[in-house]
């Protein structure tokens, strides 16, 4: 957390904020959330265009003519990383980490901070494609919304992994990108599949079903500014809605949507797994 829904959401809430906008002076609290490769030129810099792959963020930067990609921020949020934009000075955060001093072409300044409370997120400063310098960047697999997540790759990747759980598959980035533990609960809850299931005993049908749930969860999500249940905002402050549509993650105890069944709460793939017992057949 945050996912993909709220890191597009995060995307989405600050490029109309962000574009153009100049880079003044970038000031570090707490130098081991930033990874630097080379002299980057972030300073001087202009804001180009923002990314998103997986659940990284990139913020691309231009020269002064704007005529030149010369330089790339990257971030990863983990647990309870933010970026939140603000148009008047505030004293930094107790966990403000980092603090871009922006102007726009009026000279107004502006600031963005990157905060995390568990300090698991990081920022990297890279040159144009630097992306690909980071390990889980470089392996991340198709994005679920995107036309190269086929059925024909989904079927291979489950045929290449047949003893493992399909909750493991899912959150597996190289498999598919940006799907994190809330996604994944409910895309296998509303395609009617135990999380603990082997991949090996999955059918096609029942395979391409939870295909389609998976793109339809992260599109609602994405359509609610993801989810908010303590730490996730967007780049404004704003809390996502998405926690008021889940049917099973964080449900435990509450009956079933589909049949009445009490949700319950184990652990998958290292992860508390929230499914219905009766609606979700381990066997």
């Amino acid at each position: 957390m945050p996912e993909l829904p709220e890191v597009e959401t995060i995307r989405k809430s600050l490029s109309p904020l962000l574009l153009g906008l100049r880079v003044e002076r970038l000031e570090v609290f707490c130098p081991d959330v930033v990874i630097q490769y080379g002299d980057v030129p972030i300073v001087k810099s202009i804001i180009s265009a923002l990314r998103r792959r997986g659940k990284y963020l990139m913020i691309d930067l231009m020269d002064e003519s704007r005529s030149r990609h010369v330089a790339t921020i990257m971030v990863h949020f983990r647990m309870t990383g933010k970026l939140l934009y603000k148009d008047h000075y505030e004293e930094p955060a107790k966990h403000t980490h980092l603090r871009f001093h922006l102007s726009d072409m009026q000279g107004a300044v502006k600031y963005l901070d990157f905060n995390d409370v568990r300090r698991f997120g990081k920022l990297w400063l890279l040159p144009p494609g630097g992306e690909s310098m980071d390990p889980g960047f470089s392996r991340l697999g198709p994005e679920p919304l995107g036309e190269d997540w086929t059925a024909e790759d989904f079927l291979a990747q489950i045929k290449r992994r047949p003893k493992s759980t399909v909750k493991s598959l899912l959150l597996n980035q190289e498999v598919v990108a940006g799907v994190g533990n809330i996604y994944c609960d409910e895309a296998l809850f509303r395609a009617g599949i135990h999380p603990a299931r082997r991949n090996g005993s999955l059918s096609e049908m029942e395979a391409l079903r939870l295909q389609a749930e998976v793109r339809e969860v992260i599109a609602a999500g994405i359509g609610h500014q993801g989810t908010s249940f303590s730490d996730y905002v967007d780049g404004l402050g704003n809390r996502g809605h998405f926690q008021l549509q889940l049917r099973v993650f964080q449900q435990d105890g509450k009956p079933c949507s589909e049949c009445g069944s009490e949700i319950k709460k184990i652990r998958v793939a290292g992860r508390g797994t929230h499914y219905c017992p009766q609606f979700q057949p381990l066997a």
